[in-house]
Parts: C-alpha cells; sequence; structure tokens
C-alpha cells in the first residue's frame, strides 16, 4: 500500500533541488573545488540572479564568497554556496548538467515574497476548506520556511510550516502561485515493533472507534474538498479507473504483527489523459497527474492535499 506521504516523497524527488537540505556545516574547499567554484558555481550564481532581476548582488569573484562545500559521487557532486551578502545557493551537477536553486535570499527579499504572496494565499486556502481559526497575517505566524529559486524554469518553489502545525507548498511560474501542498499535523500511518508498549498500540487500536465515517461518506467529503479546491470530476478518471483510488489508511505491527485500520481514507484522482497501462508499468509521470486528499473519519475535516505536476492554476 503505496502512503500518502510516500507519493509526496515521489513528487518532491523530482524537484529535489528545493528538497535536499543544508549540508551540517560549510568550509572552503581545495584546488579541485576551487576549480568548480570559480567556473561554475559563481558563474551560474550570476546567471539565475540576473534572471530574477538582482542586478545588485553578483557575485564575480571568490571574494565575495563566505563559504561553500562540496560532496562528491561517483557520477557528479552535491555543492551548498554561501555569500556573503546573505544569498544560499544549492548546485546539483550530474554528468549532463549543473542546476542551481536558491536556498535562500536575504531576509528583505523574501518576506516581501512572504508579506505579499504567501500569506495572503495561504490564508485564502485555508479559508477555502474551512479552517478559519488563527489565520495566518504576519511571518510571525511562520515556523519554518525555505524559499527555492531555480535556473532550469521560472518561479520558485516554497515549503511553509506555520505555528500551529499546518505545512503549505507553494509553486510559483510564468502564471502565478497557488498551493500545491497541505499537510495538517495529524498521523495517518504508525508502525510498530515487537517492544512497542501495549499501551501505546492499544491507544492507537482505540483510534478506530471514533471513526465517523465509511468509504462511501469519505468519498463523499473527499469531493467536496475536490470541488472547493477548483477541480472538476469531468477532467479526471472516475474513482473506479485503478485500484488503490479510495483507500482506508492502516497501522502495522502489534503482537500478531497484522496491524488494523485508521479512520482515515485518501482518495486519488487520475488526470482524463492518464491510461492504465502507464500506471500498470510504473510511469512515475502518470503517477504525478494526479489530486490526492486526506479527509478524517475523526472531525471529518481536510487532513491533506497534493496537487500533482499541472499547470499552475489549472488541471491542464
Amino acid at each position: 500500500m503505496l502512503h500518502a506521504h510516500r507519493q509526496r516523497f515521489l513528487k518532491k524527488t523530482l524537484l529535489i533541488l528545493a528538497a535536499l537540505p543544508l549540508f551540517p556545516a560549510l568550509g572552503i574547499g581545495g584546488e579541485r573545488e576551487e576549480t568548480h567554484l570559480k567556473e561554475t558555481m559563481i558563474p551560474l550564481t550570476r546567471e539565475l540572479l540576473l534572471r530574477i532581476d538582482q542586478t545588485n548582488d553578483l557575485p564575480s569573484t571568490t571574494n565575495e564568497v563566505g563559504s561553500y562545500k562540496i560532496e562528491w559521487f561517483d557520477d557528479g557532486w552535491l555543492a551548498n554556496l554561501q555569500l556573503t551578502n546573505g544569498w544560499n545557493f544549492r548546485f546539483m551537477a550530474g554528468t549532463r548538467e549543473t542546476n542551481v536553486s536558491i536556498l535562500h535570499a536575504p531576509g528583505a527579499i523574501e518576506a516581501a515574497v512572504f508579506n505579499q504572496t504567501l500569506i495572503p494565499l495561504a490564508g485564502e486556502f485555508l479559508r477555502q476548506i474551512g479552517l478559519t481559526n488563527n489565520l495566518p497575517r504576519t511571518t510571525n505566524q511562520m515556523q519554518k520556511y525555505s524559499v527555492s529559486y531555480l535556473n532550469y524554469r521560472p518561479g520558485y518553489l516554497v515549503d511553509l510550516t506555520l505555528t500551529n502545525g499546518c505545512n503549505l507548498g507553494f509553486n510559483s511560474g510564468t502564471n502565478g502561485t497557488e498551493v500545491w501542498a497541505f499537510q495538517r499535523p495529524i498521523r495517518t500511518y504508525y508502525g510498530f515493533g515487537d517492544d512497542t508498549p501495549k499501551a501505546k498500540i492499544d491507544a492507537v487500536k482505540a483510534l478506530l472507534l471514533q471513526n465517523k465515517l465509511n468509504e462511501e461518506k469519505a468519498v463523499a467529503l473527499a469531493k467536496k474538498y475536490f470541488k472547493l479546491l477548483g477541480h472538476r470530476e469531468e477532467d479526471f478518471h472516475s474513482l473506479d479507473f485503478y485500484p488503490g483510488e479510495i483507500v482506508q489508511d492502516d497501522w502495522s505491527g502489534g503482537e500478531d504483527g497484522r496491524g488494523g485500520w485508521l479512520p482515515y481514507y485518501r482518495i486519488t484522482w487520475y488526470r482524463k489523459d492518464v491510461t492504465a497501462k502507464e500506471l500498470d508499468d510504473n510511469d512515475s509521470a502518470a503517477k504525478l497527474k494526479t489530486i490526492i486528499i486526506e479527509v478524517s473519519g475523526i472531525d471529518s475535516s481536510l487532513i491533506s492535499y497534493s496537487k500533482g505536476l499541472f499547470p499552475i492554476g489549472s488541471d491542464f
């Protein structure tokens, strides 16, 4: 069974430049590293900054490099670069090309993005799904975030966690900015080992007793959020198109190793142009032409939402 968080991981793998973490420590490399710094990293940072109209912060020499580190692999390298002016970049180099993304811009630039675009969009999204309490209005309601500008396409990606624990992912491009992922701080999967205390296992088993939904009601609830967030059923296959489109989440382990059900349901819509053969062949692009919604049988609410790699503002 492929849980929603694993599907989101697949999606983020394709957007790896935005998802890779920072190296824990940075330092200055040797001669080989310095060659890459001068011939590849500095020129690429200049190109990316020019493309987003940040012409006042263009690096030209290693004197403008605060710190950097390259990690080597058999088929390429990864690097992190911090400039003295506050810009932070991530590089991913393969045998054919090198890509760069901006992991962090100076504070004033990121603050402008949040105040002018992301906070209003987050508030609009939360209102759409009925979470109207404590709507974000200032950057003080952000717990952590990252903004990644990419060199292979216009726009940026954002991962934002609010102080209430809700996580939102934003995708921005030439056609605007939208929320393409949302997750409330609710666990929908538990895996227990042989040494897990019985009290903890019993507590998870008890969750099912709070379930107010069955499969039919869960589908109806998911369809409500599907439409509230601007999607049309006629643009997607029906929910009997492919196995696994309607799944009740479960937990694994326990004394008998069999686990059991949880009061959480995951509904997956495939876009109309996806074929069953593509899914049978495990085509990764086809699997990302999806809308995935998780709903709770405890409080009949939206737990998570994930929009696949569709155009911003539409499903086609």
